[in-house]
């Protein structure tokens, strides 16, 4: 259809009805198309194509590997010294000196202090006389035993002397060749060397018995004189072991009694750590398993150890069984009576590990960024991808991943509060 022209229906051509109407018409027409135009170039613009340019944010990355994962339960426990005294003394007396000072570590055999002497000393001087004195009486014993076995020596030498005489004389009175009067006298002077003999023989037997008598009077003495000195002795308190002192809670010229406390000496060297595990870990204890002692406020490896005893019975109150570790304390960190954090390990495997700082938590799950090498604009670019793992327990700085990660994987560590999915990335050298 052709559109009519407007210069055909000029006003001066028409009534002055028509006129209003075709001017009307043509205002509305005009106005109409005025709101065509409007609304296509509204249109155009809104749906114009726009260029943005994501910013690639530089992080720290890391690619995962083979780590050991450890199974482990913490537990808070004691150490008690492996030897510890308390020093007492034997005997009552006055303090006289301390020759150690609190702290001071002390050899086995150093001594610790000592009482007054009083009559002690003398004892023990008496004693040490009398057993002199005892010495050399059985000096003398033994000297005459060894004379009267002398003389016992020549009455025996002179009986069988006299016992040949008489023989002699006998046969020779017999033939005649002498008078009966000089067997008479061989006779006599026999009998004669025979009681002499048997004189010493008792000579002989009373000074055997005089040196044991002398020998008794020694052991005697010197019984006396090793309990004079052992009284002496109990009057130094030393050490009975290796170890550290502890404070004097007495001081010079206080009067002790039997039994008191001086001080107490602790053998730090090593440590027995006390630990109460829960029944329900009993198929997993046993000795042998690790164990680390930690410091409760900075998690510092204080030292390690392994069980080395288990108690047969459980504690029935805690449904707990008492184990204990023993720990060398060389370097004098610990002390006997400490509380720790102690760290047994049950189990160990490879595994993978992932810092802390890379996991970010969204509505109580566990999230880390991926990185993808992946083409835009016809270059390579990394970015990241938002994946969900889970995790067990915490190793140090790092968790322990159960699911979602794969060795060989690349993960950002930095920065992951301004990432979302798809984020361009560059790794940080």
């Amino acid at each position: 259809m052709e559109t009519p022209k407007i210069s055909n229906y000029w006003p001066g051509k028409l009534s002055g009805r028509q006129d209003l109407l075709v001017g009307l018409g043509l205002g509305i027409v005009l106005a109409v198309g005025g709101m065509v135009v409007l609304s296509n170039f509204s249109i155009q613009h809104s749906v114009a194509p726009t260029q943005t340019t994501t910013p690639v944010l530089s992080v720290k990355v890391q690619t995962l590997g083979t780590s050991t994962t450890v199974e482990s339960s913490d537990f808070v426990g004691s150490l008690e010294a492996q030897q510890k005294v308390t020093l007492q003394p034997q005997i009552q007396g006055r303090i006289e000196a301390i020759l150690v000072s609190n702290g001071q570590r002390v050899q086995k055999g150093v001594p610790i202090a000592s009482l007054s002497l009083d009559h002690t000393q003398a004892n023990v001087a008496s004693s040490i006389a009398a057993t002199n004195a005892a010495q050399a009486a059985l000096k003398t014993a033994q000297a005459q035993l060894q004379q009267a076995e002398a003389q016992r020596t020549r009455a025996a030498a002179n009986v069988q002397l006299q016992r040949t005489q008489f023989n002699r004389t006998q046969q020779l009175v017999t033939q005649g060749a002498l008078a009966t009067q000089q067997l008479d006298i061989a006779r006599n002077n026999l009998q004669t060397a025979i009681a002499d003999l048997q004189a010493a023989n008792k000579q002989v037997a009373a000074s055997n018995a005089a040196i044991r008598q002398a020998q008794a009077n020694v052991y005697q003495a010197q019984a006396n004189t090793a309990a004079a000195q052992v009284n002496l002795n109990l009057k130094r308190v030393v050490a009975p072991i290796t170890g550290i002192v502890s404070e004097f809670p007495v001081k010079v010229g206080d009067y002790v009694n039997t039994g008191q406390t001086i001080t107490t000496i602790t053998q730090n060297d090593a440590l027995d750590l006390n630990l109460s595990v829960p029944s329900n870990r009993l198929q997993q204890l046993r000795k042998g398993l690790p164990v680390q002692l930690l410091d409760p406020t900075t998690q510092q490896l204080l030292g390690t150890g392994a069980i080395n005893y288990i108690s047969p019975t459980v504690n029935s109150n805690q449904q707990s069984i008492l184990s204990k570790a023993r720990f060398l304390n060389s370097q004098g960190r610990l002390r006997d009576g400490q509380y720790v954090q102690a760290r047994v390990i049950w189990n160990q495997q490879p595994g993978i590990l992932i810092p802390t700082v890379a996991i970010s938590r969204i509505g109580g799950q566990s999230f880390v960024f991926v990185t993808e090498n992946t083409t835009v604009n016809g270059k390579q670019q990394l970015i990241v991808h938002q994946r969900l793992v889970r995790l067990g327990d915490i190793q140090g700085t790092n968790y322990q991943v159960l699911d979602g990660l794969k060795v060989g994987e690349t993960i950002v560590t930095s920065g992951i509060l301004k990432l979302r999915e798809g984020t361009p990335i560059q790794p940080q050298s």
